[in-house]
């Protein structure tokens, strides 16, 4: 399988993921997980490779730069409570964000690359690309103890507090009320 078509399959597991998350939210951290192995081996095997293309490199730049803004809806998706009832619109924003993502991929960049690319190293990077996922995929980092996790969503409540602080005395912050003051 050449990296195109392991890429495609893929994005055909992340959409299936996707839309079970947006019933289930206990399939949201497996949508999650899947995303951020894609990525990463995406860039490594095939973004990194493509950018030396000068034909290629702004589609390149743009889909990393998409990366970026997905990992920054994740990481506001993660700090938001799965039980709450709006974590559904969570859900949907990441996932439709990616749906775009994986279409303009699948529409502009991948048939670029397969005309750039010598067939030979399409399969080699397709090789690459599947042993990495499947050895990440399967990947599972510890949870934080409780005590410990709480201890430090006190200190993030403390930072709010002093954040809406700062608003209120007429300092400028952005990113409050946007569900990125986090980051």
């Amino acid at each position: 399988m050449n990296v195109v078509e392991a890429l495609v399959a893929h994005h055909t597991t992340l959409r299936q993921l996707y839309q079970k998350a947006e019933t289930d939210p206990a399939v949201f951290k497996e949508f999650v997980h899947h995303l951020i192995v894609h990525h990463t081996m995406e860039e490594k095997y095939f973004y990194d490779l493509l950018r030396g293309f000068n034909q290629a490199e702004h589609d390149a730049l743009e889909a990393v730069n998409e990366h970026h803004i997905i990992e920054m809806i994740i990481k506001d998706a993660e700090g938001f409570p799965q039980d709450h009832a709006h974590f559904p619109i969570k859900t949907e924003g990441l996932g439709e964000y990616t749906v775009h993502h994986l279409d303009e991929e699948e529409r502009d960049i991948f048939p670029l690359a397969q005309q750039l690319f010598a067939p030979e190293d399409l399969i080699t990077l397709g090789s690459l690309f599947e042993e990495a996922k499947q050895k990440l995929l399967n990947i599972n980092l510890p949870e934080l103890p409780k005590a410990l996790s709480a201890k430090f969503a006190a200190g993030a409540l403390k930072q709010e507090s002093i954040a809406r602080q700062d608003s209120s005395s007429g300092l400028s912050n952005a990113s409050i009320g946007l569900g990125i003051g986090k980051l």
